[in-house]
């Protein structure tokens, strides 16, 4: 039977089978550069002369065979320059066979690691990259060299032409990958973007993965990754984003439930009456197979626990620290919920006054959870991050009791309103227009009189309601009016009669 092979999308047909021929001179080859390294070369031709035939004769496998064959021969050798002198000549050739190169290059692949020094190694990895480049059937082994080549570079301190190497790869689009590994080279992209501090790179990169691939359990170690990543990213641009990817990491992982085993006599019974039931309602099956595989929760150690508590406890502050929106106090809400911070009193405490409808005094804040909070690394004066959370946390308390006075007072004067927030009128003043700035609320100052005006924010339909309702009262005056003037007019023209 004719024997046929599929190229690049065309349908080759295998005009001989130089198995035989391979299975004589490969052997014969290798065993002469051995016993001989000055026959090298003639080893090496005899090679070429057989890579020629299966190449033209399209026998991919003992095209493949020779290719490797070449390989061996240079590596056994300990010839590193011939190596990367064949291998590049051998890509090029003239119907070059797809399938023998990607056998060729993952053998070379495998001498990475083997090379006798990094000069040799580097002179490699750039041979099998430039071969391999705009090749979609090599794309996985150019990745993976890509990476080896970034950890050299890295390793010499040079960060930013790591990135640079690794911000080439485009490896979402390679669809021979396997997912894992796809998401594994884009949390490399994403941490080498984040040592050369390119935060917009970072944030561009990490849009590339889908969260839904952290729902896998068997995925958990990525999940952590990425969201430390991302938490390192956002701590100093988003407080609302680092409480969310804190909250992420906070629960812990889960595993598959075992099935419990079924007998074999029911197993076929069963068997039947599923297949005549996929047959009359396939959707009730996809649902079926859908929670087929309930989850529980891995038994965690007491430094686990303790370990996921932090992460809970970091969510609390950095949802504290975010500004007021409504998403800010939808997290709020959700995260007093969590029955976990029962072990955590002081946070929950903290996070019950700051949804309350009642002022906080900021000598006794600090002193109830001053000190508590100290311990937390967020806060410590030594670092650029501790200096901007501690005065984020005195914003969040004077912007939390003027949203409260807003609520309680239509109109205050403002030597009253520097009393309750304990600060000057000046800095009153630029809290209020830094609110009013946000729309969180609606203000205006009377400054020669000292007041303030708090006003709600009215909807459309409340301003035309309003509006209709004032014409409605001033026609009903203007009719009234109408009506009295007639009146007059009337009691007049009779009293002119009588007289007459």
């Amino acid at each position: 039977m004719d024997t046929y092979l599929f190229d690049g999308g065309r349908i080759t047909k295998m005009e001989v089978d130089y198995e035989p021929a391979c299975n004589e001179k490969i052997p014969l080859a290798k065993e002469l550069a051995k016993k001989n390294p000055d026959a090298f070369h003639e080893a090496i031709e005899m090679m070429l002369q057989l890579e020629k035939q299966t190449r033209l004769g399209a026998d991919m496998v003992s095209c493949s065979r020779v290719l490797v064959a070449i390989c061996q021969i240079c590596f056994d050798a300990s010839n590193w320059n011939a190596l990367n002198e064949y291998v590049t000549l051998l890509v090029r050739r003239r119907s070059q066979l797809k399938q023998a190169v990607v056998k060729m290059i993952q053998e070379c692949c495998t001498y990475v690691d083997k090379t006798p020094n990094k000069e040799t190694k580097l002179k490699l990895i750039d041979t099998l990259r430039s071969v391999t480049e705009g090749k979609i059937y090599v794309e996985i082994e150019r990745a993976r060299l890509t990476k080896t080549l970034a950890d050299i570079k890295e390793a010499d301190g040079d960060v930013a032409a790591a990135a640079s190497v690794m911000e080439e790869l485009q490896v979402e689009t390679y669809g021979s990958m396997d997912k894992r590994e796809k998401v594994e080279l884009i949390l490399e992209q994403m941490r080498l973007c984040l040592l050369k501090e390119d935060n917009v790179s970072t944030q561009i990169i990490a849009k590339k993965i889908s969260i839904k691939f952290f729902d896998d359990p068997a995925q958990h170690d990525l999940k952590l990754k990425f969201y430390n990543l991302m938490i390192q990213l956002n701590r100093d641009t988003s407080f609302l984003n680092t409480s969310r990817h804190y909250q992420a990491i906070a629960e812990p992982s889960r595993k598959k439930a075992a099935l419990t085993p079924v007998d074999s006599a029911t197993d076929d019974k069963k068997k039947l009456d599923d297949d005549k039931k996929k047959k009359d309602d396939d959707e009730k099956e996809k649902k079926t197979e859908a929670a087929a595989e309930p989850e529980v929760e891995v038994e965690l150690t007491e430094s686990q626990k303790k370990e996921l508590t932090d992460k809970l406890v970091c969510a609390v502050i950095y949802c504290v620290l975010a500004p007021f929106d409504n998403e800010q106090s939808d997290m709020m809400a959700h995260l007093s919920k969590n029955k976990k911070l029962e072990d955590v009193p002081v946070y929950k405490e903290i996070l019950r006054l700051f949804m309350s409808k009642e002022l906080i005094n900021f000598d006794t804040f600090n002193a109830d959870f001053g000190l508590v909070l100290a311990e937390n690394d967020m806060f410590k004066d030594a670092t650029k991050h501790g200096k901007k959370c501690i005065a984020e946390l005195k914003d969040r308390l004077i912007e939390h009791n003027i949203r409260i006075i807003a609520m309680y007072y239509s109109r205050l004067h403002i030597a009253r309103m520097s009393e309750l927030l304990n600060l000057p009128a000046s800095r009153c003043e630029e809290y209020l227009s830094k609110l009013a700035n946000s729309d969180t609320i609606r203000v205006k100052i009377d400054r020669p009189a000292g007041i303030i005006y708090f006003t709600t924010k009215k909807s459309a339909s409340d301003i035309l309601n309003n509006w209709a309702t004032d014409v409605n009262q001033l026609m009903s005056l203007v009719n009234k009016t109408c009506h009295l003037i007639n009146k007059e007019e009337c009691v007049y023209s009779v009293m002119c009669a009588v007289e007459d």
